[in-house]
């Protein structure tokens, strides 16, 4: 998979610190402590630019499109922080509060949209090369194709089961339970690659095509929203 574990972490600290950061800016708009005021604001912008540096990363998860509104929003904010300064008034700090907010949000969205898609694609590969290997009697291919899948689903599964996952504890569960059966499966297969037992592939292989085609379909639930 594209998608890895480090790149979903950092994408969800940014988020994470935008909000953090948009708290501290709302509590500094509220308060007549200039110093806390001043704080605020230049811990933001320094959130900020260090954001920016992390969006022209080859490692960054976003996609282009919003890369460039985060680079535009980037700029917007150092130009109102560095051109306003100390002469920012309340208003001023909750706009960028609220900038951060937006896109704490946005960002949460879009890697939990973008890891969607990258697990479709994923599982449908797999399956293809199930497929591929199996009618072509290729044992090489078939093992490969084997342990990939099974490795996608070992992350599937600690994808699901980690505490930052919000989908439903029913749906958790159900992707464990769909792991577990793919990786005795895999083991059942691989001990006799030799002689397959198709019925067993074939479920396999469709265990993919439906999760994979279950993602897609809630993907385009979400865009048509």
């Amino acid at each position: 998979m594209n998608v890895n574990s480090s790149q979903i972490a950092g994408a969800e600290k940014e988020a994470k610190l935008l909000d953090l950061f948009a708290k501290n800016l709302s509590e500094a708009a509220n308060s007549d402590n200039q110093q806390k005021r001043l704080q605020a604001i230049d811990n933001n912008l320094k959130l900020w630019v260090e954001i920016e540096t992390s969006l022209k990363s080859a490692k960054n998860l976003l996609p282009d499109n919003i890369k460039q509104n985060l680079f535009k929003l980037a700029d917007f904010v150092k130009y109102m922080t560095l051109s306003k300064g100390v002469n920012m008034n309340t208003n001023d700090i909750k706009t960028l509060a609220n900038i951060n907010q937006q896109i704490s949000l946005g960002i949460l969205e879009s890697v939990k949209n973008n890891l969607a898609a990258e697990e479709a694609f994923s599982l449908l590969k797999c399956a293809m090369d199930l497929s591929k290997a199996n009618k072509e009697n290729n044992q090489k291919e078939l093992a490969a194709a084997l342990d990939n899948n099974m490795q996608l689903w070992v992350y599937i599964k600690t994808l699901a089961n980690s505490k930052q996952n919000k989908i439903p504890e029913e749906i958790k569960g159900n992707l464990s339970k769909l792991a577990d059966f793919v990786s005795k499966k895999t083991i059942e297969v691989g001990r006799n690659i030799a002689n397959v037992n198709q019925t067993t592939l074939e479920t396999m292989i469709n265990t993919n095509l439906q999760i994979s085609q279950g993602l897609m379909s809630k993907q385009m639930e979400q865009r048509k929203k």
